[in-house]
């Protein structure tokens, strides 16, 4: 019996709304994954609804293009196993002059390499929903597509000091990474290994929620206001003048004006500037 119950409920937990079209739909998603928070959630926000869970070094548009000498047609450079293994050998070499600690295991130093943007066969994840529709809704107004949130669970974890090769992982995983920078604590990163990096990683339960292009600035905005935001996912002085560069080019500085002015001085509105 408690088996059977223990089965209707991960049915429920599997059931949730594929498509957001208003905020209040984004907030039921919030309710559902708090309410199931037995489960091991990972959601991964993209700008593109039709990006797939290829990593960034296995994707085509990540090599140049180059002239064939058989067919004199241009092709792209493929993804090579060697190619992906002498890059990451080399970052390991070159890039100690650079790091106040020197990394501890090949995670770590394929982390690190993640972060400041190596092509590597690791996907950014998140265990927070709200970080991950922020990443999802994050270019709201420069585009002309759809957006989304990758669902996950049940995704194997490696231990956080694992001397584990990345590139001999035979099956997904995610590692924890330690919080070698501010970023990676507030966005709750998680990274996936995957171990086949041309194709789409193989997992047991993933859903994709599509994200309305209409709603993005709306929920951008919304999760402003629950300090969602860049200043706050990227605590450094980067993140912070991008984000108020946003707020500055939508007109959003009451309070901070000469003398403390805080009168309202547009009419509320929930579309970009070129819109309106």
């Amino acid at each position: 019996m408690v088996r059977r119950g223990s089965q209707v409920l991960q049915r429920q937990a599997e059931r949730f709304r594929l498509r957001v079209s208003e905020w209040s739909e984004l907030a039921d998603l919030v309710e559902h994954f708090s309410y199931f928070s037995g489960h091991d959630w990972l959601f991964r926000g993209v700008t593109d609804a039709e990006h797939t869970l290829v990593p960034k070094i296995g994707r085509p548009k990540a090599r140049a293009s180059k002239l064939n000498d058989r067919t004199h047609r241009r092709v792209r450079v493929p993804y090579r196993p060697n190619d992906e293994r002498a890059v990451f050998s080399m970052f390991h070499q070159q890039a100690s002059a650079h790091l106040p600690a020197r990394p501890q295991t090949l995670l770590e130093w394929m982390a690190i390499a993640q972060h400041f943007g190596l092509p590597t066969r690791l996907l950014d994840w998140t265990d927070m929903f709200l970080v991950a529709a922020w990443f999802a809704v994050e270019k709201a107004g420069d585009k002309k597509v759809d957006s989304a949130i990758w669902v996950t669970k049940g995704v194997h974890s490696v231990e956080v000091d694992s001397t584990v090769d990345p590139l001999d992982v035979r099956e997904p995983n995610v590692y924890r990474p330690a919080h070698i920078s501010p970023r990676i604590a507030a966005q709750g990163s998680v990274l996936m290994i995957c171990p086949d990096p041309k194709h789409v990683v193989d997992l047991s339960f993933v859903r994709k929620i599509t994200i309305a292009r209409k709603v993005e600035f709306r929920l951008k905005k919304r999760l402003n206001a629950c300090g969602i935001n860049k200043r706050q996912l990227y605590p450094d002085l980067a993140g912070l003048t991008e984000h108020l560069t946003w707020l500055y080019k939508n007109d959003w500085l009451a309070g901070f004006r000469q003398g403390g002015d805080s009168k309202t001085t547009t009419i509320p509105n929930d579309l970009p500037i070129e819109a309106r």
